[in-house]
C-alpha cells in the first residue's frame, strides 16, 4: 500500500513536471493583472502618438507650401519665419518618432514579460 501511494505521487510529479503545469500565487496574478494593464496602457500611448504623428506631418505639409509659396512670391522675411516653423516642427516630429520607437521597445518586453510570467 505505501509502495503504491509513493508510486502515485511520483508518477503525479513527473506529469506535472512534463506538462510544465505550475500553480501561480495570488501575488502571481496580480503581477499578471497589473502587466495586463501597463500592456493595454502602453498601446493606448501608441495610438495617442501616431494620431500626434499625423497631425505634425500634415502641419509640416502646409508650412512647406506655404514656405515654397513665400519662396516664389518673394517674399523672405515670411520665407525665413517659414523655414525657421518647419524646422521646428520637424524635430518635434523627429522626437516623436523617437518616442514610437521607444513605446514599441517597452510594449515588446511588455508582451514578453506577459508570457514569461504565464509560463
Amino acid at each position: 500500500m505505501k509502495k503504491s501511494r509513493i508510486l502515485a505521487g511520483l508518477a503525479l510529479a513527473a506529469g506535472m513536471a512534463v506538462s510544465g503545469t505550475s500553480t501561480l500565487s495570488a501575488q502571481d496574478w496580480r503581477d499578471i493583472h497589473r502587466d495586463q494593464q501597463d500592456l493595454r496602457a502602453d498601446y493606448r500611448d501608441l495610438d495617442h502618438d501616431y494620431d500626434r504623428v499625423n497631425r505634425m506631418r500634415a502641419d509640416i505639409a502646409r508650412d512647406r507650401a506655404r514656405l515654397n509659396e513665400d519662396i516664389r512670391c518673394g517674399r523672405n522675411g515670411a520665407a525665413a519665419r517659414d523655414s525657421q516653423d518647419l524646422a521646428r516642427d520637424q524635430r518635434a516630429l523627429d522626437a516623436q518618432v523617437r518616442d514610437i520607437r521607444h513605446d514599441q521597445t517597452d510594449t515588446a518586453r511588455d508582451r514578453q514579460d506577459t508570457r514569461r510570467d504565464l509560463r
